[in-house]
C-alpha cells in the first residue's frame, strides 16, 4: 500500500501556504498575466499588485502629457500676446508720411540713421520743436563698424522751401522730421535710411524707467539754465541726465560751449545704452518699452533699435565719433556755426565708405574755441542796476578773462547786446556763451564802439540780464 506522500498529485496545503517551488511557478504565471482558476487564491508574496500599478502609471503619464500640452499652449499664447503688444507699442512711434523722405536700404550697403533730440516747447508758438541734438550714424552690417558725426545745432544751412540761411535746428520746427531729414540730406549729400526723434521731456522718463544711468562726471555742472550735476561717480536720474545733455553755459564744465555739450551728449548716450543692454528685470523692460513708445518717433522696430544701440556702445573699438568741422561766426547779427565744407567733404568720404571719422578734428576745434586768455573785453552797465557791470566782470575773470574793463553805458538797454570788431565774431560768440545771465543776447558788429573802448568785444548789459 502506497504512502500518501508517494502520490503523483501535488501536495496542496489546506492553509494556503504553498511550498517554495509552487509559489515560484504561481508567481511567474501572475507576472505573465495568466488568469487564475476560479477560486484560486490570489497570493502576492511581496504585496505588489501589478494591475493596480499599471493603472496608476497610465494615469500619471496622462497627467504629464496633458500638462505639457497646456504649458505649450500657454507659452504660445504668451508669445502671441507679447508680439501683438510689442507691435502696438511700435505703431505709436510711427510718423505718417515720413517714408517718402527716407531712402531705401541697399543690400550689403552701410545703413545711415539720423538721430535727433528735440526740446519740446522751448520756443513759444512753435508746433514742432527745434533740435538740440542731431547725429548721423553710419553702420556697416558686414563688419559691425560704426561712425557718428554730430551736427551742431547752430550750423548755418539752407532749408528747403525757406529763403536765405537758417540754423539747422530750425528745420524740424518748420516742417517736422520730414523737413529735418531733407535738410540734412541736402547739407551732407548722404542717403538717410532711418530716423529717430527723442523728446527731451520724455528722455527724463526713459532714464528713470531704467533706474538711472551710472556715469563719472569729471567736473561738476552748474548751469543756470540747464541745472546741476555733482562731480564723481554718479547714478544720474532723469533731471540730472537732462541737465548734463543740455548744459552749455557753465564754462568750467563745458569750456567750449556747444562743442563740449555735444561730447557730453554722446558720452551719456553710450552710458544709457550700456545700462539698457544690462537690464534683466522684466518689469523694468516692460516699463522701458512703454515709456519709449510714448516719447520716441522712429521707423525702426524695437529689435532694430537694440541693434543700433549695441553698435553705439562702441564695443571692440569699432566706433569712432566726431563733429562737423567748422568755426563759430556772427553773420547779420545771428550766431552761426559755419562748416568747413572742404574738410567736411573729406570726412564724409570716409564716413560713407569705411564707417570711420577723425576725432582729432573735433579736439582741435574745442581747444581753439575755449581760449579766453588775452581777449580784450569791456562790460558796460546798460540796465541801471548798481554794481552789475563789476559783478559780471568778476564772473568773467573767474572763467579765464583778464583785464576786463567796466563802465556805464550812455543809454539804457532793454536787451543785452554784444558788439565785436571786424573779424572777431567768434570771440563775441564765446563771450555770449559765458554770460550766464543772458541766454540769447543780441550780437552785432561795430568797429566804432569797440575801437572807442579799445577792445575786441564790448558787452552792454540790458534790463533782461539776470544777475549772476
Amino acid at each position: 500500500m502506497r504512502h500518501p506522500k508517494d502520490t503523483d498529485e501535488p501536495h496542496l496545503h489546506l492553509d494556503g501556504d504553498q511550498p517554495h517551488l509552487y509559489r515560484k511557478r504561481l508567481r511567474r504565471r501572475e507576472l505573465k498575466g495568466h488568469v487564475e482558476a476560479p477560486g484560486e487564491p490570489h497570493m502576492y508574496l511581496d504585496g505588489d499588485q501589478p494591475h493596480i500599478y499599471r493603472r496608476k502609471r497610465r494615469r500619471w503619464t496622462s497627467v504629464l502629457k496633458w500638462g505639457a500640452l497646456a504649458l505649450v499652449i500657454l507659452l504660445l499664447a504668451g508669445f502671441a500676446w507679447g508680439y501683438v503688444w510689442l507691435k502696438s507699442k511700435e505703431s505709436r512711434m510711427r510718423v505718417e508720411g515720413i517714408a517718402d523722405s527716407l531712402d531705401p536700404k541697399q543690400k550689403g550697403q552701410p545703413v545711415t540713421t539720423l538721430v535727433m533730440g528735440v526740446d519740446k516747447g522751448s520756443v513759444p508758438g512753435e508746433e514742432e520743436s527745434r533740435t538740440d541734438i542731431m547725429m548721423l550714424v553710419s553702420v556697416d552690417p558686414a563688419t559691425d563698424k560704426a561712425a557718428v558725426i554730430s551736427i551742431p545745432r547752430d550750423t548755418r544751412v539752407e532749408i528747403p522751401g525757406k529763403s536765405g540761411y537758417n540754423k539747422i535746428n530750425a528745420a524740424n520746427a518748420f516742417g517736422g522730421p520730414e523737413l529735418a531729414i531733407e535738410t540734412v540730406k541736402d547739407f551732407t549729400g548722404l542717403d538717410i535710411n532711418h530716423f529717430v526723434v527723442l523728446d527731451f521731456e520724455g528722455f527724463k522718463h526713459i532714464v528713470d524707467a531704467v533706474g538711472g544711468v551710472r556715469m563719472n562726471i569729471e567736473v561738476a555742472i552748474n548751469d543756470k539754465y540747464a541745472g546741476k550735476v555733482p562731480a564723481g561717480d554718479q547714478v544720474l536720474n532723469g533731471d540730472q541726465a537732462l541737465a548734463l545733455v543740455r548744459a552749455r553755459h557753465d564754462v568750467k564744465s563745458v569750456p567750449a560751449g556747444d562743442l563740449d555739450r555735444i561730447k557730453n551728449q554722446r558720452k551719456f548716450l553710450q552710458a544709457m545704452l550700456s545700462t539698457v543692454a544690462h537690464t534683466r528685470n522684466p518689469f523694468k523692460i516692460i516699463k522701458l518699452i512703454d515709456v519709449t513708445s510714448q516719447n520716441v518717433k522712429t521707423d525702426l522696430t524695437f529689435t532694430e533699435i537694440l541693434s543700433l544701440g549695441r553698435r553705439l556702445q562702441g564695443a571692440g573699438g569699432n566706433l569712432t565719433m566726431t563733429t562737423v568741422p567748422g568755426r563759430t561766426r556772427v553773420m547779420n547779427g545771428v550766431w552761426y556755426y559755419i562748416a568747413d565744407m572742404q574738410q567736411f567733404q573729406s570726412m564724409l568720404d570716409t564716413f560713407k565708405t569705411k564707417q570711420e571719422v577723425d576725432a582729432s578734428v573735433e579736439e582741435q576745434a574745442s581747444s581753439e574755441g575755449s581760449s579766453r586768455s588775452g581777449m580784450k573785453v569791456a562790460v558796460l552797465n546798460g540796465a541801471g542796476t548798481p554794481g552789475l557791470a563789476a559783478a559780471v566782470a568778476e564772473a568773467l575773470a573767474k572763467e579765464g578773462y583778464t583785464g576786463v574793463k567796466t563802465g556805464n553805458a550812455e543809454s539804457r538797454y532793454s536787451t543785452t547786446t554784444i558788439y565785436y570788431s571786424d573779424d572777431e565774431s567768434e570771440k563775441a560768440g564765446l563771450v555770449a556763451a559765458d554770460l550766464a545771465g543772458a541766454e540769447e543776447p543780441a550780437i552785432q558788429s561795430s568797429d566804432e564802439l569797440t575801437s572807442r573802448y579799445g577792445v575786441e568785444v564790448l558787452v552792454v548789459l540790458g534790463a533782461d540780464y539776470q544777475s549772476p
